[in-house]
């Protein structure tokens, strides 16, 4: 796991404060990542407009000119005619290699575009200039380099509607939040850290948000030879009017290393693989996915009470699972954004829109988990784990994985691991990696993924 942090510069200051590295070093390190990155994906001699602000952001990209000037042709445009001291100071270093200052640059005459307006200090409105600006160099062909965050991202995470559009985002220092919002991941590209000087041991300081990485997925491992089938856990998934939602859940709870699975329905379902049960009663469950195309069915909670379980879709619109979470440990909840607006408004924490959560998943996401023991799964493109005020990021999920059924698989994949003895944090960290990780082999195409090669996928992790 990687540290995220929501603001970088106390961590910079403590750089200068504990360490004594002074604002210039910092920019020096943070510039030469950038070059680096230019070197290796730009001929020289190129052409390169550099538009900058007025701020250390600013800062960063003229120094990076002044390192690339007559190996690049390096064009400096301002946007900004109030440079701070560290920005002045770097613009005239940068004139004196020969970098030149334009004033109304022709943008089709550069094959490369570094955008240091602002960084992630931004706390206004972009002007009318600025988003102008922006827009024609997302019109314009060239590889986009932004520096530390796309102008246009805050670090609150609110998006302006011109943001700019980056190939590469060279980040200073640590990682922040605000590049894993599902809004920036089409704005970041390959997000690069940038070692500001010293060692990210000594740079960073504890953090309670996280980036996961596919190191940190612990799979079942069967290391014993007498064992059964009981050994390995019975998951039990509730049927509901759309019964293919369980049917889906159940494969995907077996193909994770539940040792049984049991589909749990009034009516009997045709055409079950032989290895998935079928019963009317959770007399004997001890682990339940629950709300899986529930539809209109009615459920009575007590049935799920003291049972391990992972609480899916239109249970999110119940108004009784309030008070069953409170009176309740041992759960997930894996609703989408919709879904996740509606349990908000029934726990009494606001009236969200969609568009709220999206522009609030981690301050939501947070505020959900210290307010009840369940562990949430806030499902999006970069899905969010949160517990205990604590988060974790996966940003490994794709546009590919954007199809009914596939939250279904998700759930019977958690409450796969939960059968098999995965505390409910585990089992949500590692099943959210699964259920991303699961298709990235998948090479046909971005759009033909079906919840069956979600489940083919899981056994060639």
């Amino acid at each position: 796991m990687i540290n995220l942090y929501y603001d970088t510069k106390m961590l910079d200051e403590r750089a200068i404060s504990e360490f004594g590295l002074s604002e210039e070093i910092l920019q020096e390190n943070a510039a030469s990542k950038i070059e680096e990155v230019i070197r290796q994906n730009l001929q020289q001699k190129s052409k390169i407009l550099f538009v900058c602000g007025s701020g250390n952001n600013a800062a960063d990209a003229i120094c990076t000119a002044r390192k690339l000037s007559n190996d690049y042709e390096c064009d400096i445009f301002l946007t900004s005619n109030k440079l701070n001291l560290l920005a002045s100071m770097q613009l005239d270093r940068a004139k004196k290699a020969h970098a030149n200052s334009v004033e109304n640059p022709e943008f089709s005459a550069y094959e490369c575009f570094v955008d240091g307006i602002f960084g992630s200090g931004l706390n206004r409105d972009m002007s009318d200039k600025v988003c102008k600006i922006i827009n024609e160099l997302n019109k314009t062909k060239g590889l986009k380099i932004a520096v530390d965050i796309p102008s246009g991202i805050t670090k609150s995470g609110k998006i302006a509607q011109n943001a700019f559009i980056a190939d590469f985002t060279i980040t200073m220092g640590a990682l922040k939040l605000a590049l894993f919002l599902d809004s920036s991941k089409d704005l970041v590209g390959k997000i690069v850290l940038a070692n500001l000087g010293i060692s990210k041991a000594n740079f960073e300081t504890k953090s309670n948000s996280f980036l996961l990485e596919k190191t940190d997925l612990n799979l079942p491992f069967r290391n014993l030879q007498d064992t059964n089938k009981g050994n390995f856990g019975h998951l039990y998934v509730i049927s509901g009017d759309l019964k293919g939602a369980a049917i889906i859940a159940a494969n995907a709870g077996f193909s994770i290393g539940a040792g049984l699975v049991s589909i749990v329905s009034d009516e009997k379902i045709p055409n079950l693989d032989p290895f998935i049960m079928q019963t009317n009663s959770l007399h004997k469950a001890k682990v339940v996915v629950a709300g899986c195309g529930l539809g209109e069915k009615t459920l009575n909670l007590e049935l799920l009470k003291d049972k391990i379980c992972v609480i899916d879709a239109d249970l999110c619109y119940k108004k009784e699972i309030v008070p069953f979470l409170e009176k309740n440990e041992n759960l997930v909840l894996t609703p989408h954004p919709k879904e996740f607006a509606s349990l908000l408004n029934l726990a009494g924490l606001g009236d969200f829109s969609i568009k709220d959560v999206q522009a609030n998943r981690f301050d939501l996401a947070r505020k959900w988990s210290e307010k009840f023991n369940s562990v949430l799964v806030l499902k999006g493109a970069n899905t969010i784990v949160s517990y205990k005020g604590k988060i974790f990021v996966s940003n490994f999920g794709s546009s590919i994985l954007a199809k009914a059924g596939s939250g279904d698989a998700l759930a019977g994949i958690i409450g796969g691991l939960l059968a098999q003895n995965y505390s409910p944090l585990e089992a949500a960290i590692n099943g959210v990696l699964a259920h991303s990780l699961s298709v990235l082999n998948f090479k046909k195409n971005s759009y033909a993924l079906t919840p069956n090669d979600i489940i083919e996928g899981i056994k060639c992790l």
